[in-house]
């Protein structure tokens, strides 16, 4: 995995003297999650679940998968939306039941993100010596259905819609980029070549983030939230 420069995000992930732990997306490790007929995949920054795993902080209501926390509004956004129950605790069941409801959506799961140090904060802008995760461009080439991403943070320095971006522009797998919406949410569109130089067209759509902190930052309601979600995420199938 290509860690990530000073210059290429302006700001200081490196050279600053803070120690941290380094800090692996396990569930990359573990192939992240993509159903067979996926048609979109949803792309956050790192599992902030990971980093209380690390600093041993984990919790019973901590769930063991993308968007595990406690706090993470994500899975009771998406419980709401498609009036889907879900449970809240670290078992393997809990598990599962995200697993099926991706599956029912064509929705894959991962993040931009596939290691970083931090000194026991998970906020984004905490994430120091930042490696891109690189298995996103080999899960749209072995998927090509899938035509769609969804980015669920583009605020500040380090967020998973830029991130993500400059990787397939690193990668030389996107050509004619443009945006098409700047807000409500910002979508873009563009020409993606797989490994044997195929191409598809793709597009993004840019939804609000379901952290805490950018609900209370943004001053943005869960319901307003949630409406976006309905409108613009997968329809079950």
């Amino acid at each position: 995995m290509k860690a990530i420069e000073n210059a290429d995000l302006g700001s200081p992930l490196r050279g600053t003297g803070v120690v941290g732990t380094r800090v692996e997306h396990r569930f990359i490790l573990r192939d992240g999650f993509t159903p067979a007929g996926a048609t979109a995949m949803l792309l956050g920054t790192f599992p902030s679940v990971l980093i209380r795993e690390a600093f041993g902080r984990v919790r019973q209501t901590d769930v063991d998968f993308f968007y595990g926390s406690a706090d993470n509004n994500f899975w009771r956004d998406l419980s709401i939306v498609y009036n889907r129950p879900l449970s809240f605790t670290r078992t393997e069941t809990a598990i599962e039941e995200r697993k099926q409801l991706l599956t029912d959506l064509n929705l894959a799961l991962s993040d931009a993100i596939f290691a970083c140090t931090t000194s026991g904060s998970a906020m984004d802008t905490a994430l120091q010596n930042i490696e891109l995760n690189e298995y996103i461009i080999a899960t749209l080439d072995q998927h090509p259905t899938i035509s769609r991403l969804y980015f669920t943070s583009s605020s500040g320095k380090v967020n998973a819609e830029s991130l993500t971006l400059k990787l397939l522009k690193e990668k030389g797998r996107i050509s004619g980029m443009r945006i098409i919406q700047q807000s409500g949410p910002r979508r873009r569109n563009f020409q993606y070549r797989d490994a044997a130089g195929s191409m598809r067209m793709m597009d993004t759509v840019t939804l609000i983030s379901p952290s805490p902190l950018a609900e209370q930052m943004a001053g943005i309601k869960p319901e307003q939230r949630r409406a976006l979600y309905q409108q613009w995420l997968p329809i079950m199938a």
